[in-house]
């Protein structure tokens, strides 16, 4: 097997919400419930793409919300760790692999993995009273690869503020660092150019490029309610958002269904 974009991506999502076993051959990808179309219509066709032989499984956790998607192979669990240096257990010390740092060809498709499962796209009000401004942001604890991250974005030409405070969650102690990358036109160029494939955050998009505005908590089928048809898929082209004056219409109604 070698290193190509289907790969690159891979190793993305694996960096992102992903973990390599300590003692067994075994990839989980944690996820939400919301993920359960990711998980089916992209990362297991991307799997299969690059290793015919697997059988990723899905579990649904029963003590909270979420989803893991597992792959148990020894030949593809060894392909990520002599390949991309990968280690098993904590990703403490997790990298950018080098490869993917020096060909600009993989670079994207790193991006696309690993936002599709630890990134998330919100709106700020800024001076208005509703959410618009979009931010792409990355969120993750201290480790080399967040650093890497802040360069890896440069070199991309997208411009990211750096956010840095203290985590007292249970996991981990290591303080929080964050990259956010702001404005209507940089979003409209990470959807042309990093192409994201996670129905969560192409839904976010549509309905925002549908309605100008972002409506916080909800659910990706309350949000896909709202775009109709085609909401997998962000448009390449159309008019501008019209004026939000179905903001207030369109709150009361998600309240009262």
């Amino acid at each position: 097997m070698e290193i190509d974009p289907f790969t690159a991506e891979l190793c993305g999502i694996i960096l992102g919400d992903g973990s390599m076993h300590k003692t067994q051959n075994r990839i989980t990808i944690s996820g939400s419930s919301d993920d359960i179309h990711y998980f089916k219509l992209h990362v297991i066709p991307l799997f299969k793409r690059c290793f015919p032989v697997v059988h990723p499984r899905i579990i649904r956790l029963k003590t909270a919300n979420a989803l893991n998607l597992e792959i148990q192979n020894v030949t593809i669990f060894q392909f990520f760790l002599q390949t991309f240096g990968f280690k098993r257990g904590p990703k403490n010390n997790a990298r950018i692999p080098e490869v993917i740092l020096a060909d600009p060809s993989l670079r994207p498709h790193f991006l696309r993995g690993l936002f599709d499962t630890d990134g998330c796209l919100k709106f700020s009000k800024q001076a208005r009273d509703y959410s618009y401004y979009p931010r792409i942001k990355f969120g993750l604890a201290e480790s080399p690869l967040i650093h890497e991250l802040q360069g890896l974005l440069s070199n991309m030409k997208f411009i990211a503020s750096k956010h840095s405070r203290l985590n007292h969650g249970y996991q981990t102690t290591r303080d929080l660092v964050s990259y956010e990358i702001s404005g209507m036109k940089a979003l409209e160029r990470w959807f042309n150019e990093i192409k994201p494939a996670n129905p969560v955050h192409i839904a976010k998009y549509v309905f925002w490029k549908r309605y100008g505005f972002h409506m916080p908590y909800l659910s990706l089928k309350d949000r896909l309610s709202y775009i109709g048809s085609g909401g997998f898929e962000p448009p390449s082209r159309g008019p501008e958002p019209p004026i939000l004056s179905r903001y207030t219409t369109s709150l009361k109604t998600l309240k009262e269904a």
